[in-house]
């Protein structure tokens, strides 16, 4: 026994004596700079607003000897530094309200630090911040239709909330402000939506802003304008935006995003307007009764609760798109996504422009694309269904603010009726 106990302290001391005072331990969330064989640079935009709010991003990307990329998440950035070729130092971020670089190009390098590793070139141009004369504020009476059949509202549980309208609302309202976003183009368009409070007959609403009607049957004959119609759902647009939630649980329509929500588009200019928009076909207004698709957007109810949008429905079509999107088409905007294998225009050199892509990171079918040499997270208004919609560009402002001074059927924002319950 007294061997035996001698035998373990010897194991126990030799143990320790040859355990090293300060033992070396790697971080394996961290790649070592030794470990990087190439590197290359991109960003997210080719643009920034000199406005303080915008921020441009570098994106490194770092190759193994294996050409493996190290994912973002093992990036050290303290190793890195952005240096611009005369000699200006970035962080991984960087944002100007400097009105003297307007119109300035700034070409940039990334340099592996304490290493000869060095990327290529990249450049990106600094513009002018929204114009002023972009910045007044305007206010846009909106009257969400609930639109209901009793089986619905008995299998649902109950009609849809009005605070769950509120929460749509609100959301809404912090795209077209941006407030959630440091987009490198994006901009507060000073367009708000506020609920309506009284009525087309100008009595006070019960719930500001919803109108509801519940019956046995919703038809979607003439994607349904007939129904529309007939219910008086259709608000003088020259004092509400009309939104038409129309429940559709049995998925009666079968393509409710392209057969219906799709065509809610600007159809007429005043008269007096001269040349369209490049993109939309508009006549010229002579007084007619405008239908429903001209007149409001109409969305299918159930897309509200719709949290996790794919990219493509199993037909290999576009899915139905977020309601703020197709408000913007509403307002003359044009997607920026093309379903193609080739992207197309949305008539805003602010935007990007892409297409699914097998060659882009997760195929351009993820939060995240690559297109016009840029690495960026889809988070503009008019991208597609996977996107976060936080945020419109300038020149997206600039064209939806045309369409509200020069487009029938666009110009509630000039009537405070839906707020006072009289004309002016």
């Amino acid at each position: 026994m007294i061997r035996l106990a001698i035998m373990s302290w010897t194991f126990i001391l030799m143990f320790y004596s040859c355990a090293p005072d300060n033992l070396d331990y790697h971080e394996n969330n961290a790649i070592e700079i030794n470990s990087i064989d190439s590197v290359a640079l991109v960003a997210n935009h080719v643009m920034l607003l000199a406005d303080g709010n915008a921020k441009l991003e570098f994106v490194p990307k770092l190759f193994t000897k294996d050409k493996n990329q190290i994912p973002a998440s093992r990036i050290d950035y303290d190793c890195l530094e952005f240096v611009s070729n005369s000699g200006e130092v970035f962080s991984q971020y960087f944002s100007t309200n400097d009105l003297s670089r307007v119109g300035e190009i700034v070409n940039v390098t990334m340099k592996v630090k304490d290493t000869d590793l060095e990327s290529n070139v990249i450049s990106f141009k600094i513009v002018e911040p929204l114009e002023n004369v972009y910045q007044s504020d305007i206010v846009i009476p909106v009257v969400f239709h609930i639109i209901q059949t009793n089986d619905d509202i008995e299998s649902f549980g109950g009609a849809y909330k009005q605070e769950q309208i509120e929460l749509v609302l609100n959301k809404l309202n912090n795209m077209f402000s941006g407030i959630l976003t440091n987009n490198p183009v994006g901009v507060n368009t000073h367009i708000q939506l506020k609920a309506a409070i009284y009525d087309q007959y100008g009595k006070l609403m019960s719930e500001p802003g919803i109108n509801r009607l519940t019956v046995e049957n919703i038809s979607p004959d003439n994607q349904y304008e007939d129904f529309l119609s007939s219910q008086h759902l259709i608000w003088n647009p020259d004092q509400y935006m009309n939104i038409w939630l129309i429940s559709d649980r049995e998925s009666k329509v079968g393509d409710f995003a392209n057969d219906i929500s799709e065509l809610c588009v600007p159809s007429y200019i005043l008269s007096e307007t001269g040349d369209v928009l490049d993109g939309l076909i508009c006549n010229e207004y002579q007084d007619e009764v405008l239908l429903a698709r001209e007149a409001g957007i109409i969305f299918k109810l159930q897309e509200l609760d719709n949290m996790s949008r794919g990219f493509f429905n199993d037909d290999n079509k576009p899915v139905n798109n977020e309601l703020g999107y197709y408000i913007g088409r509403y307002l003359g905007l044009l997607a920026t996504c093309t379903y193609a294998s080739t992207a197309g225009t949305d008539y805003c050199f602010d935007t990007h422009d892409y297409f699914p892509d097998i060659n882009a990171i997760g195929g351009n079918k993820t939060w995240y694309k690559e297109a016009n040499d840029c690495y960026f997270r889809a988070e503009n208004i008019m991208d597609d269904p996977r996107g976060v919609h936080s945020s419109v560009s300038k020149e997206q402002c600039k064209r939806m603010r045309w369409v509200m001074e020069h487009c029938a059927g666009r110009l509630a924002w000039k009537s405070n009726f839906a707020f006072v319950g009289q004309n002016n």
